[in-house]
């Protein structure tokens, strides 16, 4: 008895002191191709066993949640599974314990899930079975898993060798590995690994702008900054997709030529996905250099149902796109999930129709209109520049007991304490000097970030321009 006690008292002692260091770090996921070329048959033949193993635990519960889903399914061997020819026995022979319980924790998870919507008011069904099965946890790091740094290679429970990966110089050297992953995707296999970084290093490698930056969403312009910078991309289908669609829709539905098309859509699909992906990334990337990011809630499904459904569709601004294993990578959402200091401005403010400097109102103005002329104040500027700099100037009446409030918010000058101090040093003779010096270090940011990515575009435009009056 004694014995036992000393042991859960190390393991509270333990789980203690993981939990105060883990409040100085941050969870970060990191992406590692298994090099498929490098794999013996057999460590190919595993993979594909391991899935669907997997496949067939999962299925094989969720029939009868009651009276499966505890400790006793953990230690099966077989598993009863419906085919065409009736009811089969199958052996479990790659999934080990720890597998195991983590697909039904997994099931448990979803279970719970449900029954909090339900709470709400939401209709939920049951878990439904899984044709196909691409996400395998591996819990506990030294046991499911083993990372070689020195080797780039990670030794899986079950295989003999262990796998060569691509990817492994990212991790850092001090990072604490908690936990991975082993997913399948139509491009090959990953392994996601969860690390734990300390805060100040990751804040310290980041290069930060102490301003605050407005967004405003378009369909020419997909974003556009309140300091001048617009950023266009679009990824459409590839015309390979949409041949081998054609070839797909000729075949016979469930055959083996048709399994293959299938199979070839999907790894398609699967790299117009990672090209949405990493504009996405590198965008969130230099906006989080921000101090504040200033957006406007847009009606995303508006604009679907209506002209430029395909336009958004290649984009991905605000609603859900096509994504094998997340539903949810569109640019706002991924804004609200991932910056901290996001502020949103209500969707019925008239950004557009308002001019920037005088705040003079306009009754119309058509979407053709690209230049927004004020008739008080004389100012021509472009008109999505223009409403980003009032998403700047609304957004910021909304912070509260900041160094930011009640700043001057002339045409996009908007700063931070930081930004303004600088600014107010020099004599009014240099202060346009200090500006452009802002103003560059921003397209710099941009260019070293997004340049990178052949499918986007940065233009950059006058953040005001003078015209003569017009009354």
């Amino acid at each position: 008895m004694s014995i036992a006690l000393d042991k859960k008292q190390k393991i509270k002692e333990s789980l203690k002191k993981t939990k105060e260091k883990r409040k100085n770090q941050i969870p970060k996921v990191y992406q590692l191709k298994i090099s498929y070329s490098n794999l013996n048959n057999q460590q190919k033949q595993w993979l594909e066993r391991v899935f669907l193993e997997a496949k067939w635990l999962y299925n094989y519960t969720v029939a009868d949640i009651e009276n499966r889903l505890n400790s006793k399914t953990e230690k099966l061997k077989q598993v009863e599974i419906k085919t065409p020819q009736g009811i089969e026995t199958r052996e479990l022979t790659c999934l080990s314990s720890q597998m195991k319980q983590g697909i039904l924790d997994r099931i448990k998870k979803n279970l719970f899930d449900l029954s909090k919507a339900k709470q709400k008011g939401i209709k939920v069904g049951k878990l439904k079975f899984k044709s196909d099965y691409r996400n395998i946890p591996l819990k506990q790091n030294g046991i499911t898993f083993k990372v070689l740094k020195d080797k780039n290679r990670i030794k899986i429970q079950g295989l003999k060798k262990p796998v060569r990966v691509l990817g492994l110089h990212q991790l850092p050297d001090n990072c604490d590995i908690a936990k991975a992953e082993l997913i399948k995707k139509p491009d090959g296999y990953y392994i996601y690994l969860t690390c734990y970084i300390d805060k100040q290093n990751e804040k310290q490698k980041q290069e930060k702008i102490n301003k605050p930056i407005g967004i405003d969403f378009g369909i020419k312009h997909q974003l556009t900054l309140s300091n001048g910078i617009k950023i266009n991309y679009r990824i459409e289908e590839t015309k390979r997709l949409k041949k081998l669609q054609n070839k797909l829709s000729r075949q016979q539905k469930g055959s083996k030529n048709y399994q293959k098309t299938k199979q070839k859509i999907q790894r398609q699909h699967q790299k117009i996905y990672n090209r949405r992906k990493d504009i996405k990334n590198k965008i969130l990337s230099l906006l989080r250099r921000y101090e504040y990011v200033l957006i406007q809630e847009e009606q995303i499904k508006n604009w679907h149902s209506g002209l430029f459904g395909k336009q958004i569709q290649n984009t991905g601004i605000g609603g859900q796109i096509y994504d094998l294993s997340d539903q949810k990578g569109a640019v706002i959402s991924m804004l609200k999930k991932n910056i901290e200091t996001l502020i949103s401005v209500n969707r019925y403010e008239a950004t557009t129709k308002i001019c920037s400097r005088c705040e003079n109102r306009k009754e119309k103005i058509k979407l053709s209109d690209r230049t927004y002329k004020c008739e008080k104040c004389g100012l021509v500027i472009d008109r999505d520049l223009n409403s980003a700099i009032n998403i700047l100037k609304i957004g910021l009446q909304k912070v509260e007991e900041t160094t930011i409030k009640n700043l001057p918010t002339d045409c996009g000058d908007v700063c931070s304490a930081n930004w303004r101090h600088e600014v107010e040093q020099v004599k009014p003779v240099e202060r346009d000097i200090c500006k452009a010096k802002w103003r560059l270090k921003e397209e710099q940011a941009a260019a070293r970030v997004l340049g990178s990515n052949p499918y986007v575009r940065v233009s950059y435009t006058s953040v005001k321009q003078e015209a003569p009056n017009f009354s």
